[in-house]
């Protein structure tokens, strides 16, 4: 930070307080990319849905989207949903979701923290298998960038697609052990 500062010292500039702020939280703005995959025991056609706003409520505890556009929630091009509550209330807008070759596009929007660009693919392994490729590219703003930058590091990310793989494939596996039980009379 104290960077910014001396150059324009050096170079002579009247700083003032408003300019140096701006230029400092400009500075602390940060970007970082990730890759991960992992495999489930089903088809990509059965994946694909469970990464739409409404499909993740089966797996994602307390996930909650809230239409913006238009008034339902729709797994397609332009919709946009509100999620999360206070401060980790962000805006999702779907850019693509292509059930054809299992690919969805996001672009999420924390105001007071952070902007994500998120794509998620699916490829089918053979019957009842598939591989989800997810990339997030993460630009961090604002004040308290570190937590934000630390659940995006490498070994975070990588956490967070064991994680998710374990969350959908215990869902699936209660979804199968659902359809089989019989129902109470």
């Amino acid at each position: 930070m104290e960077g910014v500062f001396v150059r324009l010292l050096r170079r002579g500039e009247c700083v003032n307080p408003s300019s140096l702020k701006a230029a400092l939280q400009m500075q602390r703005a940060q970007q970082v990319s990730r890759d991960g995959s992992f495999d489930l025991p089903c088809s990509a056609d059965t994946a694909f849905p469970l990464f739409s706003p409404e499909g993740e409520k089966g797996w994602i505890s307390g996930w909650d989207p809230r239409p913006v556009f238009p008034d339902r929630i729709a797994y397609s091009h332009d919709t946009v949903f509100r999620e999360g509550k206070g401060d980790e209330e962000a805006l999702w807008t779907i850019i693509g979701a292509d059930p054809e070759i299992h690919r969805a596009e996001y672009v999420r929007l924390a105001p007071a923290s952070h902007a994500a660009h998120i794509v998620v693919k699916i490829e089918s392994l053979g019957p009842g298998r598939c591989r989800v490729s997810v990339n997030y590219t993460v630009t961090v703003f604002g004040e308290g960038t570190t937590p934000l930058l630390e659940a995006f590091s490498a070994t975070a990310y990588a956490a967070k697609m064991r994680s998710w793989q374990h969350q959908i494939s215990a869902y699936l596996e209660n979804r199968k052990l659902d359809a089989i039980r019989p129902s109470p009379q």
